[in-house]
């Protein structure tokens, strides 16, 4: 068990439910059996759901995919939302719309932080895909080439949690160069 992943994962606490929720609810929709829906672990499944490793190519994709996508949706908004009004536009903070901004950074951090698969769970996308024995069709294998590395890179960022630190690096340049 990684503490510093578990430590990045409590501290983006609501990205890492909502990821562990859409988990199971694309789990549900896609038919994936689930052994353990307990969302906030303190081993590598926090922010992520126990399911069975799936035979098709699709449903793999889907479930590793989807999840991510809807974090990455509503973090996009909530972060630029946050970032524009506490480093651009610079407001006060003594106002009310200053608090409301920092919310909105955390939140969008938090989601951000959570939008990969789980490391296992990417590689299983990858081997489905693009292993010597399986035969996949070469048009999916273009078309599932970007959205599978940026899987497989970004659940290996956040198995080391070095998302966190992209973030909080992200907000101390914002703090100091704008």
């Amino acid at each position: 068990m990684n503490i510093v992943y578990v430590i990045s994962k409590y501290i983006t606490i609501i990205g890492s439910f909502l990821k562990g929720f859409w988990e199971q609810l694309f789990c549900k929709i896609l038919n994936v059996p689930v052994q353990d829906a307990r969302y906030l672990q303190a081993n590598e499944l926090c922010g992520h759901i126990e399911h069975d490793f799936t035979k098709s190519k699709l449903t793999t994709f889907l479930v590793c995919y989807l999840p991510g996508f809807m974090n990455r949706i509503f973090g996009y908004g909530m972060i630029i939302g946050g970032y524009l009004g506490l480093f651009y536009l610079k407001v006060p903070y003594n106002t009310v719309i200053f608090w409301i901004y920092i919310v909105f950074l955390y939140i969008g951090i938090s989601l951000l932080c959570n939008n990969a698969p789980l490391y296992e769970d990417a590689l299983n996308n990858w081997s489905l895909i693009y292993s010597k024995k399986e035969k996949t069709n070469i048009f999916v294998k273009i078309i599932a080439f970007i959205p599978s590395v940026y899987m497989l890179a970004a659940a290996w960022i956040e198995k080391y949690a070095l998302s966190l630190l992209v973030w909080i690096a992200a907000i101390l340049v914002g703090i100091f160069a704008l």
